[in-house]
This record gives C-alpha cells, sequence and structure tokens, in this order.
C-alpha cells in the first residue's frame, strides 16, 4: 500500500466525514503493520486515528471494553481477575511488532493467519461501530464475511467488548507456529462454563488452517450435556473436519493440518476446563 497523503482528524465524526469524501482513496492508520500485506499500490489518503482517545482497557460491569487504537503489548501485559486475553496476545508475533500492532488492526481487516477473530469469536465479544453513532455488533455477525467490508463507507471500530469471565467460566488459547515470528498454521480457541463437572454451553473456533476464522458447531455440540473429561474432550475434537474445509500450507497435507487441528482443540479445552475449575467466583 502506497500513502501519499496524511490527515489526523480531531474527532470521530471528522474521520468518518473525510473517510467517506475519500471514499477507496482514504484508509484508516492505526498501528499500520498491516500495510505490507497490502498488495494494491493505488496511493491512498491515511485518516490517522491515534489521538482520538481510542487506547484504554477498562472494565464495564460485566464486559471488559478495549480501544480499537490499544497496543496489543498493552492488552498483553493487562491483568485483571476476570481476564485472559493477554495469552494470545503474547504469542502474536515479535514484541516490537506488538508495540505498535493494534487490537481494531487485527480485526477491521482479516488475514488467514490472524488469531484474535478465533478469540473474539469464542468469547463471544462485541465489536463497536462508529456509524454517526456507535452500533454492537457479535462477533458471530461481525466475523460472518471479511470485516473490511464494514468499513468502506467510512466507519469506524471504536473498541470491542469481551465478556468477563464468571465463576465456572474457562478459557483456553492455543497457537501452532514453526517459530515466535511465524504465522500461526493452527489457532484454536474454547470457552466452557461448567456446571460441576458437567459442560453446561460452549464456544468453540479455529482458523488459520481453514479459509477464514469461524465457530465449530459440531464440536460444541458433542461437548454440551457431557463431563468435561478428556475422553470427551477428544472426541468433540474429532468432529472439527465437519465443520471446515481444512488446508494444506507450508509443506502440511489437507490431512495433516486436520489432524493438527483435533489436537490443538484438544489441548485448548483442556486448558479451558482446568481454567475453569479454578474459579468458583
Amino acid at each position: 500500500m502506497k500513502l501519499c497523503e496524511f490527515i489526523r482528524p480531531a474527532s470521530l465524526s471528522a474521520a468518518r466525514d473525510n473517510l467517506r469524501e475519500l471514499g477507496p482513496k482514504g484508509m484508516i492508520l492505526a498501528g499500520g503493520t498491516a500495510l505490507h500485506f497490502m498488495q494494491d499500490h493505488t496511493p491512498v489518503t491515511a485518516v490517522d486515528i491515534t489521538r482520538l482517545g481510542l487506547s484504554y482497557i477498562k472494565q464495564e460491569g460485566n464486559f471488559y471494553d478495549i480501544g480499537a487504537t490499544t497496543p496489543l503489548a498493552d492488552i498483553q501485559r493487562y491483568r485483571a481477575p476476570r481476564w485472559a486475553l493477554h495469552e494470545i496476545c503474547r504469542r502474536i508475533s515479535t514484541h516490537q511488532i506488538r508495540n505498535v500492532s493494534t487490537l481494531g488492526g487485527n480485526i477491521c481487516r482479516v488475514f488467514p493467519w490472524a488469531d484474535l477473530p478465533v478469540v473474539l469469536l469464542a468469547m463471544d465479544a462485541r465489536m463497536v461501530i462508529y456509524t454517526g453513532q456507535n452500533e454492537e455488533l457479535p462477533a458471530d455477525e461481525y466475523f460472518k464475511t471479511q470485516p473490511a467490508k464494514r468499513f468502506l463507507d467510512g466507519n469506524v471500530l471504536t473498541s470491542v467488548k469481551v465478556p468477563a469471565l464468571m465463576a465456572h467460566h474457562g478459557f483456553g488459547s492455543i497457537k501452532v507456529v514453526r517459530t515466535q515470528a511465524s504465522f500461526a498454521l493452527v489457532t484454536a480457541a474454547a470457552f466452557l462454563e461448567l456446571d460441576g463437572a458437567t459442560i453446561k454451553s460452549a464456544r468453540i473456533a479455529a482458523g488459520s488452517a481453514i479459509p477464514f476464522p469461524r465457530r465449530l458447531p459440531s464440536v460444541e455440540a458433542a461437548l454440551v450435556g457431557r463431563e468435561a473429561v478428556g475422553a470427551v474432550f477428544q472426541e468433540a475434537a474429532a468432529k472439527a473436519g465437519q465443520d471446515a474445509p481444512w488446508r494444506g500450507r507450508e509443506g502440511m497435507t489437507p490431512e495433516y493440518s486436520r489432524h493438527l487441528a483435533e489436537v490443538t482443540l484438544f489441548d485448548a479445552l483442556e486448558r479451558a476446563a482446568t481454567f475453569a475449575r479454578g474459579r468458583t467466583e
């Protein structure tokens, strides 16, 4: 992507006006780490939103509200009793990249290897989009198609609301990579709600080895109402092939990708169950 001009609006409404006026010749700029992967070399004007007060993390009731320009490094460092998002952020790229790469930049245009969409799907997050007023969109709807399409008319992602983990809630995320700085081969995330030893509800998502991040309903259905034990997790993970077309990449065959996904899902489920058993309040 080639930047030819630079605008720094003083408000969200001004940013939206700038983007609507520029049309395809304008783009939002925050961390800028995705520019390298955008192959269109048409000159565009960057609309910088980094000074609009959108970098923050705060708890509001049963949600954590995270500003769209919050660097991944800030999310990685943040700690709170009902918080788990730091786990995946510390495994995204290198520390230098995490210092500038933003939450919004990772989910406004989703690349096949993206990790955060998988986690936000499993955690039932909500995206807040400024369209002249703030509108909330659940992750299931937001990630149904490429999110970049939602911002072609000047709309701006302002924050992400992530539910706080309550009593008997558990969350686990696993990212399989060749090296720390490599893109994920498989990413899996699991949210479990336990009632004693029984799984009351489950949200399972995966990405990287499939064309686009998505939930895995067959895996979820194989979990609900059953005991949270390894044998059940293994049986459920084996159903991952029913929900997504696993593809070969980086020397892996589609069959190996699916096997790797099953192992990764099992590990994420084990981690989520362990997390949930330790939460009693």
